[in-house]
C-alpha cells in the first residue's frame, strides 16, 4: 500500500512539473511577442505564468501591431522604427523606410 501512494505522489509531482513546464513556455512565448511589438515583456510574462491561458487571451485582447525595424544610417544595427536615435551609436538622424508603395 505504500507503494500505491508514492507512485500517487510521483504522478502529482510530474503532472505539476508538466503544467509548470507549459506554463512557462506560454510565458516565454508571450514575452518575445511583447518585446517585439514594444510593450512590456515581463509584465506580460509573468501575467502569462500565473494565469496561463487567460493571461494569453488577455494578451492577445490587447496585442499591439508589430514594431518595423528600420537601419541605422551610423552603425547599420536595426532598431525601432518609433526611436529619434539609435541607442546603440546615439546616431541622431534615424533613416525611416518608405513603405508606402
Amino acid at each position: 500500500m505504500v507503494s500505491q501512494s508514492s507512485g500517487q505522489t510521483t504522478a502529482l509531482f510530474v503532472c505539476i512539473a508538466i503544467l509548470l513546464t507549459i506554463s512557462l513556455g506560454f510565458a516565454i512565448a508571450v514575452g518575445i511577442s511583447a518585446s517585439k511589438r514594444g510593450m512590456n515583456p515581463v509584465g506580460w510574462g509573468i501575467l502569462t505564468f500565473f494565469t496561463w491561458i487567460f493571461g494569453l487571451i488577455i494578451f492577445l485582447l490587447f496585442l499591439n501591431p508589430k514594431v518595423d525595424d528600420v537601419k541605422c544610417a551610423g552603425c547599420g544595427k536595426s532598431i525601432p522604427r518609433n526611436h529619434m536615435y539609435c541607442p546603440f551609436c546615439g546616431y541622431k538622424e534615424i533613416k525611416q523606410n518608405n513603405t508606402n508603395t
